[in-house]
């Protein structure tokens, strides 16, 4: 019954709250479990990209709760400090990326809605053509991503004019 759910939780926010920290979770229980160090950070990130990729693609749902309400009202400041604290390694190794010149020197923010906003636009098609995840398309897809925050390697010319 419905009744039964305020055993476990105080009200609705509560249990949304819980509902949207199990879905955080889930999402940064793949991004840690697919960060490789000792690998490139193309690499890496090409890893957690791709295994993001499979979770959303076997769980849709997850990620658009997790959209839906990261980008409501109920999302507060408590809520993204704890998500941002678990993702440390990652957010370290973006900065790192960004000290070794290897990522623009742009606000994480950006990098987030370039880097990994595709994905969920990708699975839950908000163009007119819906895209087929084959592998060479998701390779593509992260290929573009990584373009798009990358800084491109520096040409002979620049080097020679420093």
């Amino acid at each position: 019954s419905p009744g039964t759910v305020y055993i476990y939780y105080r009200d609705k926010d509560t249990l949304l709250e819980a509902a949207f920290l199990h879905a955080s979770d889930r999402l940064i229980d793949t991004v840690l479990a697919a960060l490789a160090p000792r690998a490139t950070l193309r690499e890496s990130l090409g890893t957690v990209w791709r295994a993001l990729f499979a979770l959303a693609l076997k769980q849709p749902r997850l990620f658009r709760f997790h959209e839906q309400f990261t980008h409501s009202s109920r999302m507060h400041p408590a809520l993204q400090e704890r998500n941002e604290a678990r993702l440390t390694p990652l957010l370290e190794a973006l900065e790192q990326g960004q000290r070794a010149g290897l990522i623009k020197p742009v606000g994480l923010e950006l990098i987030e809605a370039f880097l990994f906003r595709p994905i969920h636009s990708l699975i839950h098609g908000h163009s007119c053509r819906p895209f087929t995840p084959t592998p060479e398309a998701i390779d593509s897809a992260f290929a573009m991503a990584w373009d798009a925050i990358a800084l491109p390697p520096a040409s002979p010319l620049a080097q020679s004019d420093s």
